[in-house]
């Protein structure tokens, strides 16, 4: 398995941890799992949906080189090779609020989903500090930064409304 998976698992596993009790409305574990692709799109079956039964993710958004061309002058370190830039992306979904086709989701509905996607985004950051508080600790050793990026609100998309964080991590210390 590859540093990057490894970031991802660590990560996912404090996540699965923040989005269970005492959060407000807790995700399964089996529901909160690596996602691969280039987006999450959440799915919807005949007998299963995985916006209304509550899903998360985190998954490898991209990973690029840090230096540039003829940056490594004769006689630098053969570091190179192992650094890079680590974005990995979380996401939580949800049921939207729904009602019957005669009227439109009530405010205590609309202020119900903008508490639990609050409750959400703050399991991320719980996750992250779960995950990267000790960058000299055995499991992150090699990651040598993190920063904290964007958190997206998502949706209403079909029935699903939540939202994303990205956490970049810089990789440059020497195996």
């Amino acid at each position: 398995m590859s540093r990057f998976l490894d970031a991802a698992n660590l990560l996912l596993g404090c996540f699965q941890t923040a989005l269970q009790a005492p959060h407000i409305a807790p995700i399964a574990p089996e529901h909160v799992m690596l996602r691969a692709g280039a987006e999450v799109t959440p799915l919807l079956g005949t007998n299963d949906d995985e916006c209304c039964r509550g899903m998360a993710w985190v998954r490898i958004a991209s990973i690029t080189g840090v230096r540039q061309i003829n940056s490594t002058a004769a006689g630098d370190s053969l570091c190179f090779r192992g650094e890079r830039t680590l974005l990995l992306e979380m996401g939580a979904v949800r049921c939207a609020p729904t009602s019957p086709k005669e009227s439109v989701p009530t405010e205590d509905q609309w202020n119900q989903a903008a508490t639990l996607a609050d409750a959400d985004q703050s399991a991320m950051e719980q996750a992250i500090c779960c995950a990267f508080n000790d960058l000299d600790g055995p499991d992150t050793w090699w990651i040598s930064d993190v920063a904290v990026q964007e958190y997206q609100p998502t949706g209403v998309d079909g029935n699903c409304i939540g939202g994303t964080m990205t956490i970049e991590l810089t990789f440059n210390r020497c195996c």
